[in-house]
């Protein structure tokens, strides 16, 4: 096609664009970022080590600073691969390179980690100004140890299992929508949680909570009774849904307020964390 529309123009091949174009952008953009951390006061770094589901590690390294018009800037200076162990030694390491490396040493650097002991050995052993625990991760380790506990763990077990029903089973679906509809109720799907993310325990209550009536109709209803005769049901003695769903929202919230990517939000951790406690 782009030969018909213009002839005289020679599509660059993957060689010229891998060895040649890409290169050339990644230096200038490394150039603009060099030269933009060097006109800042002070940098805050945030770090974090992952892997991939084909157990490959890398370790991230983010810059942040307020440039002279007041704006937060942020650069994702480096993901780099760290086969080595991720101790605290290892990850000191590549931290200091970072900071030479971007030249930011000098810049009265604060860097901001998760709660694992690793990172504050790293932070400590890079010779960092400040350290500061995400506030965000800490409220996560929290609501974690909060669904353990044994009557919500009891609870969550059995709203899981009332949606996984109605989620593989086409009639009890159809049911709850005819419900729903009956109820003028908002025809929502049910919700299920993630292991890996606490805030979706609590969506699935809060869903689960608002199509309640509709649930506990279309459980009643004999086309369902006859498909699922032994599914379990909430009973007086479990916590409430409300009570967890009304728990966990200002953790949620406050996980969202702190999650803010265009505006810095240290100075709020004190106020939210008086909120939550009292």
């Amino acid at each position: 096609m782009v030969n018909v529309m213009e002839p005289r123009y020679s599509i660059p091949t993957r060689e010229h664009l891998t060895k040649v174009c890409i290169p050339r952008l990644y230096a200038q953009t490394r150039a603009h970022v060099k030269a933009s951390l060097a006109s800042a006061e002070r940098v805050a770094l945030t770090c974090d080590g992952w892997t991939l589901r084909t157990t490959e590690a890398y370790v991230t390294i983010t810059a942040h600073f307020v440039n002279e018009e007041w704006e937060l800037v942020t650069y994702v200076l480096q993901t780099r691969d760290m086969p080595e162990s991720h101790t605290g030694h290892n990850l000191a390491e590549h931290l200091r390179k970072a900071l030479d490396e971007w030249g930011i040493r000098e810049k009265d650097q604060v860097i901001v980690t998760d709660n694992a002991s690793n990172m504050t050995i790293a932070a400590e052993k890079a010779a960092f100004t400040l350290h500061v625990k995400c506030y965000a991760h800490t409220l996560n380790l929290a609501a974690q140890r909060a669904l353990k506990i044994t009557a919500v763990a009891i609870l969550l077990g059995r709203v899981r299992r009332i949606v996984n029903f109605f989620r593989r089973s086409t009639t009890a679906n159809h049911k709850l929508k005819e419900k729903q509809r009956l109820l003028r109720l908002p025809e929502h799907k049910l919700m299920t949680d993630v292991v890996t993310r606490w805030n979706s325990a609590h969506d699935m209550l809060e869903r689960f909570l608002e199509q309640q009536p509709a649930i506990c109709a279309a459980l009643l209803s004999s086309e369902v009774r006859k498909t699922e005769k032994d599914l379990c049901t909430l009973t007086e003695s479990d916590v409430t849904t409300a009570e967890v769903v009304s728990t966990l929202k200002p953790m949620k919230e406050t996980t969202q307020y702190m999650s803010k990517e265009k505006t810095p939000t240290l100075s709020v951790v004190a106020p939210l964390q008086d909120t939550l406690i009292n």
